[in-house]
């Protein structure tokens, strides 16, 4: 299983609506799973708005059409479908994690984030899992050093 932490996120929603959107023009097919049913609803308007340009198709586990949306979001992990990665929204370590071989941890730059993301990746290390940590500051400025 590959469990990957992007950190120092400057905005973590829009870095969900970044990462969702590359994956999909990947052609891959991700499952998001919230905290809530209220944190689900809210992903569900973030994905209809951003990108302004378009929206990120997506639908509920429990929509008739999930089997062929490919991003399916929602509260209840027994529900996702097998995918090729779960973007984790939880503040745990996602239940039925094991049924998926990637995850995707995003932590903002606030300290509670970043404590909470600590207490999930000890969590993994606990399960045998070994994360990686990718710093969204450090590969902006790589970015821009290319750039230049």
């Amino acid at each position: 299983m590959d469990v990957t932490f992007y950190f120092n996120v400057k905005q973590r929603e829009q870095a969900l609506c970044q990462l969702v959107g590359k994956a999909l023009a990947q052609r891959l097919s991700v499952n998001v799973l919230a905290a809530s049913e209220r944190d689900a609803h809210a992903l569900d308007r973030l994905l209809w708005e951003v990108p302004q340009t378009g929206f990120l198709p997506h639908c509920a586990a429990d929509d008739p059409l999930a089997s062929v949306t490919p991003v399916v979001v929602d509260h209840r992990a027994d529900l996702l479908p097998e995918r090729a990665a779960l973007f984790n929204w939880t503040d745990g370590v996602p239940e039925g994690h094991e049924r998926h071989a990637r995850i995707l941890e995003i932590v903002d730059r606030s300290e509670e984030a970043r404590e909470r993301a600590r207490q999930r990746w000890r969590a993994y290390v606990a399960l045998g899992i070994t994360p990686t940590a990718v710093d969204m500051l450090e590969l902006a400025a790589q970015r821009q050093q290319a750039q230049a």
